[in-house]
């Protein structure tokens, strides 16, 4: 019985942690210097309505852009994050695309 557990709980953390490493659907609300705001749409309630995006000299960008003084407000982006580990608390974007 403590094994069923113990696999039911490594499956229930692997899923949120697997869950929270998908792309980010959204509109561009504000451009920073290094960074930008993305609006996100969801019906759950428990998500932040907006998330800072990070770039680093590795962030790709493609579709309509081909570089991070082009991207505007206002822009649909999907955005595809780094494989980063738990304890970096913010979104590195490894590819931009904007529609």
């Amino acid at each position: 019985m403590r094994t069923i557990k113990k696999l039911l709980s490594l499956l229930i953390i692997s899923l949120v942690f697997l869950t929270g490493c998908g792309r980010l659907e959204g509109t561009v609300a504000e451009k920073k210097e290094a960074s930008f705001i993305v609006e996100v749409r969801s019906d759950d309630s428990r998500q932040d309505p907006t998330q800072e995006i990070f770039l680093t000299d590795h962030t790709e960008f493609s579709g309509a852009i081909s570089s991070f003084e082009e991207l505007e407000e206002g822009d649909r982006v999907n955005v595809t994050p780094f494989d980063t580990t738990p304890d970096i608390p913010y979104f590195l974007a490894s590819r931009i695309t904007v529609e």
